[in-house]
């Protein structure tokens, strides 16, 4: 089976442009800060690992095909430049998603995770999928915050060490 193709999304200011492996130049400003990975461990990559790990995330499905990737550029409207990306990792049978985010330094605290996420979780759940959660670091004090805005709220369950946020079962 085909993935769904991934829509471009949009928000007053901001666009969401499906990620293609051409992005890996752009991206590599906004991954070059070694604090973007304080609670990650990982180091900003190389312009060959950023090129090869989105061709792989191009592709739309994980290698076992049970997941089906869903990743954006985060833009402002009428800019090139990125400033983020946003993912969702939805179930192969829409039983749920899980979602991320990343901004670049020079652009957080303008509320533009936020905004990007929001539109994200719109999506999903217009697509039927009422399951969502994000995984995040217990000292990620910003992208606590950012899970709070867009609705999602702390769960007692872990992820690989991750606190588990998750969207409240709808009424």
């Amino acid at each position: 089976m085909a993935p769904e193709p991934v829509p471009a999304l949009a928000t007053a200011r901001l666009l969401l442009s499906p990620l293609r492996a051409a992005d890996a130049d752009g991206m590599l400003r906004v991954y070059a800060d070694e604090r973007m990975y304080e609670f990650t461990g990982w180091e900003p990559p190389t312009l060959d690992a950023l090129r090869e790990r989105y061709e792989r995330l191009a592709i739309g499905w994980s290698p076992d095909r049970t997941e089906q990737w869903c990743n954006w550029i985060v833009r402002f409207t009428g800019d090139t430049d990125p400033v983020g990306a946003v993912q969702a990792s939805v179930a192969a049978d829409r039983a749920w998603a899980s979602v991320a985010w990343e901004i670049g330094l020079p652009w957080q605290r303008r509320g533009i995770a936020s905004e990007a996420a929001l539109v994200v979780v719109e999506w999903l759940l217009a697509e039927g999928i009422e399951r969502i959660t994000a995984s995040i670091h217990p000292d990620h004090v910003a992208s606590a915050r950012v899970a709070e805005r867009i609705g999602l709220v702390r769960t007692d369950e872990l992820d690989d060490g991750e606190i588990v946020w998750a969207l409240p079962p709808r009424s």
